[in-house]
């Protein structure tokens, strides 16, 4: 079972020898099972990898990110060629239906406004606030063409950190947000990749400059994961400790499908029924997980 999320924060040298990546800095030499192995994350630019280890990391379907100077996601490892089928697989996610994902889309937003809800609630905001979410979530239309999703986000975000915060403005909580944001899309992107579908292909997201518009869809949901763990450490500054914070986030469990799941996992059911929805043509076959207050 895959569970360890590495993180390599100093110069080192990363190599493969049986299986295992090992870890060479100045100080030690530290060696990890591929099969333990959920994520690699290159924080520092110091770091050199062996070209066989890559290849051994991305034929195990391991997640690995790269970041840039200042420790930011920058990019991430991903393979050509990770599902026997992909081809047949592609021809499924252009032929889907332009009704059934608007109306997909539909069930997303709904869910994403809810856990919302579900977070203000847990943060005892204005009764006011929450039955304005509520009034939102129960007026998504298809393809959500009123903009629910946009004016539920205003409220939502206003509630939680102030009148005055925008998603736009530096700060550290728009810096600590966009981290876990990013590292929640990169678990998506593995797992659509995985199942042989282009994350390009959006089902609502189609900005040509964005290579993860599906990924970007589906994710919708979790962002208010995200933002219940960036409240919850109340950043005051986004530094190296911070987001070895949000690293921590990849740990959580939650509940989907009447079990408890890690994040990772839970992400890889919704994914698959997602697939199967669209697929089949019945949204029924959909699997959000529940936000626990």
């Amino acid at each position: 079972m895959t569970w360890r999320v590495v993180t390599v924060t100093q110069c080192a040298k990363l190599d493969l020898r049986l299986n295992h990546m090992v870890v060479r800095r100045q100080e030690d030499t530290q060696r990890v099972n591929l099969n333990e192995l959920e994520a690699v994350v290159i924080e520092s630019t110091m770091v050199s990898m062996t070209a066989a280890l890559l290849v051994a990391l991305t034929r195990q379907k391991i997640r690995v990110i790269f970041c840039d100077e200042k420790h930011n996601p920058q990019s991430e490892l991903q393979p050509y060629y990770a599902c026997h089928d992909c081809s047949r697989k592609i021809e499924q996610q252009i032929s889907w239906e332009s009704q059934l994902k608007a109306a997909l889309w539909q069930r997303v937003v709904r869910e994403k406004i809810k856990n919302q809800r579900l977070h203000l609630c847990k943060r005892t905001a204005s009764q006011d606030t929450i039955n304005l979410l509520a009034q939102y979530e129960s007026e998504v239309e298809p393809a959500d063409c009123t903009h629910r999703e946009g004016l539920a986000a205003k409220a939502y975000f206003a509630a939680l950190f102030g009148a005055d915060f925008s998603r736009d403005g530096p700060s550290p909580v728009n810096a600590g947000l966009n981290y876990g944001y990013q590292m929640v899309l990169s678990i998506f992107n593995r797992e659509l990749k995985a199942n042989g579908y282009l994350t390009e292909l959006g089902i609502f997201h189609n900005n040509q400059h964005n290579p993860f518009n599906f990924s970007s869809d589906l994710m919708e949901p979790f962002r208010p994961l995200v933002d219940t763990w960036v409240y919850d450490c109340g950043f005051t500054q986004f530094a190296t400790e911070e987001k070895r914070k949000m690293q921590n986030m990849l740990d959580m469990t939650v509940m989907i499908h009447n079990r408890r799941q890690l994040l990772h996992h839970a992400i890889r059911i919704y994914v698959n029924s997602i697939a199967r929805a669209l697929n089949s043509g019945d949204l029924q076959e959909v699997r959000f997980f529940s936000y626990e207050l």
